[in-house]
């Protein structure tokens, strides 16, 4: 059972960090510059996948514990909170009649809303994780194929992030409301 429970931390992870790729690919692909709202949502994203990461990699050092797995999926759940709440406030903004939203549908919804749904999916699968805590805990050290892996893609991912909004905001560090060029190579 304890490699089922470290098998779902790393989907866990690896689901968040292809949702991440994906609002990138949306962002060059379709030439579609985050808003800020969407970057908190991406920063919140972050953090939720920053839960899975410190349980995996945690319990390659010292075991899989209930502590371990309580501190990720707290971290996980506090981080899909707040990346809800940023996001139910987008899909507010965009909620009334006649009003396009902001960027290109995907499969009929806009990115906002798929986060939305994403972080709920994230609170329940912690949920889920911690409901199962007694049957899943308590292994003896070991390692964990892929966990290092998954760090330094979340590592990856930040730093893509970071340069990312540098790129939109320029040196000015506001990013505009409704973003349409990078600000950083538009002078």
């Amino acid at each position: 059972m304890n490699a089922l429970y470290l098998l779902a931390l790393l989907g866990n992870a690896w689901v968040l960090l292809a949702i991440l790729a994906g609002a990138f690919m949306a962002q060059f692909a379709m030439g579609e510059p985050p808003c800020p709202l969407c970057v908190m949502q991406r920063v919140a994203m972050m953090l939720a996948a920053l839960g899975p990461c410190y349980a995996l990699l945690t319990a390659q050092r010292e075991g899989l514990t209930a502590r371990v797995v309580g501190i990720g999926a707290g971290i996980t759940v506090l981080a899909s909170l707040l990346g809800a709440a940023i996001s139910i406030r987008q899909v507010l903004l965009h909620i009334l009649p006649g009003d396009p939203g902001f960027g290109a549908p995907i499969l009929g919804l806009h990115l906002y809303t798929w986060a939305t749904i994403a972080f709920a999916c994230s609170i329940a699968a912690s949920g889920v994780q911690l409901l199962g805590l007694q049957w899943f805990a308590g292994s003896a050290t070991r390692r964990i194929p892929g966990a290092r892996l998954t760090g330094m893609a979340l590592g990856v991912m930040l730093v893509a992030n970071i340069l990312s909004v540098i790129a939109e905001a320029g040196f000015a560090w506001r990013l505009p409301d409704n973003p349409t060029s990078y600000l950083l190579f538009s002078r």
